[in-house]
């Protein structure tokens, strides 16, 4: 499985987001037919420790993101503010009826869990590997479109039509943001927090058809303005650190 990383690098990110898909599943059934709903949350928590000690034994932790933000990278992350806004956006519609402690602590595990393991694959998986085969802004715009794409699974979770045309919106135009990031810092650990706090204020807060599309509309619209200031940022300086590309240090 290791070698794959170096010889089908894409093929490796694809067989990890299958083992996600599948992970996220079994969580869902298991935990209905035990009358414990909360386990998707547990698995996807050990799904992430699982990520962290095959990247660790292989020395590709730093290769893949996990690592603080690159030297002279630092006041790159003020880029991610705007990401950072989005996250109160749907504070705006107030907290869904019937929160209880236990809810809110499950949910927490929950995205954590997602936006992890979701960083991981997306981000770093899938990024790098294509950053090798393709130029970096297609590389970057594949990565995001096939990370919004990946949430029509969620049809299978009893979303919506609605609910799930605005999820893939959404998650589209922040992949690519969230790509962009990641390719100027070097680093997805903001990028990981982000998305753990965005899936924590969509989970806990009210929602209703109008509304949800007024606030992908007005946060599509910011992003897609931010993501045109990423690409002129990244055409000035560059991406982060080379061995940010290629553990052997090639450029693609």
């Amino acid at each position: 499985m290791s070698k794959l990383q170096d010889t089908k690098p894409i093929l490796h990110a694809l067989i990890w987001i299958a083992i996600y898909i599948v992970a996220v599943n079994i969580g869902d059934i298991v935990g209905d037919v035990i009358g414990f709903p909360e386990l998707t949350g547990l698995v996807l928590i050990g799904l992430s420790i699982v990520l962290v000690i095959y990247l660790r034994a292989a020395g590709r932790l730093a290769f893949y993101g996990l690592r603080r933000v690159q030297p002279g990278t630092l006041s790159l992350t003020l880029f991610y503010i705007p990401l950072f806004a989005t996250v109160l956006v749907p504070f705006a519609q107030g907290f869904a009826p019937g929160l209880t402690v236990r809810t809110v602590i499950f949910a927490v595990v929950l995205m954590a869990g997602v936006g992890f393991v979701e960083e991981v694959l997306f981000r770093g998986f899938l990024l790098q590997a294509l950053r090798v085969s393709e130029p970096l802004t297609r590389a970057i715009i594949i990565s995001g479109v096939t990370f919004g794409l990946g949430h029509i699974l969620n049809l299978f979770r009893g979303y919506s039509i609605v609910d799930q045309i605005l999820q893939i919106v959404a998650a589209v135009i922040v992949g690519i943001a969230l790509s962009y990031c990641a390719v100027l810092t070097g680093s997805i650990v903001p990028g990981i927090v982000f998305h753990a706090l965005f899936n924590i204020s969509s989970t806990l807060t009210n929602s209703s058809a109008m509304a949800d599309a007024v606030g992908v509309g007005v946060t599509s619209l910011v992003l897609v303005v931010y993501i045109f200031v990423l690409q002129k940022r990244l055409a000035d300086v560059g991406p982060a650190g080379i061995d940010s590309l290629d553990p052997r240090g090639r450029r693609p």
